[in-house]
């Protein structure tokens, strides 16, 4: 993983909220208050993990193949410790219509949505892993199986960092 640069928690709400919404909301948003308001709303579950988390910042990285091990599919559904990783989503889901889709690119486009809890000392930033994607399940699955065929390229993810590690806080 490599950090482009600083965030904020804002500007991936925005990120977050104006993807992909031609298919979600019947309509392309690109204004930043409404792509807000979309990702509040239409997301109102996950943000609300992602805030029960403490966020305090945000950080632009791009992801590198290594780091598909390193990422878990956030679930409500079942326990932290049975989330898939996102290579094991990428296992399953080769023959979704969806992936397949997206595998038709040249490049799967980010951003993903993933959180870590941050250590920020004087000199470091430091992460507790794994990271923990809350959007683009799809798109990561698409972009491990490019990799699998010797596609291989970064993708672009917001981190929104958190005081709380969302591997412990969300259970359930």
């Amino acid at each position: 993983m490599r950090i482009i640069g600083g965030y904020r928690v804002v500007d991936a709400l925005v990120d977050w909220g104006t993807h992909n919404t031609r298919w979600r909301a019947g309509q392309d948003m690109t204004d930043a208050l409404r792509g807000v308001d979309f990702a509040l709303t239409y997301y109102a579950e996950l943000v609300g993990k992602i805030l029960t988390l403490e966020p305090f910042g945000c950080a632009r990285v791009e992801l590198v193949a290594d780091d598909a091990q390193k990422i878990r599919l956030f679930d409500k559904t079942i326990p932290s410790d049975q989330w898939l990783t996102a290579d094991q989503r990428a296992t399953a889901a080769k023959d979704d219509v969806f992936v397949r889709r997206y595998m038709e690119a040249d490049r799967v486009v980010g951003p993903l949505t993933c959180t870590s809890k941050g250590d920020i000392t004087a000199d470091d930033l430091r992460l507790s892993l794994p990271l923990v994607m809350f959007d683009g399940f799809t798109r990561v699955a698409a972009w491990i199986l490019h990799g699998r065929n010797e596609k291989v390229y970064p993708i672009v993810a917001n981190l929104i960092l958190t005081k709380k590690d969302a591997m412990k806080e969300n259970t359930r």
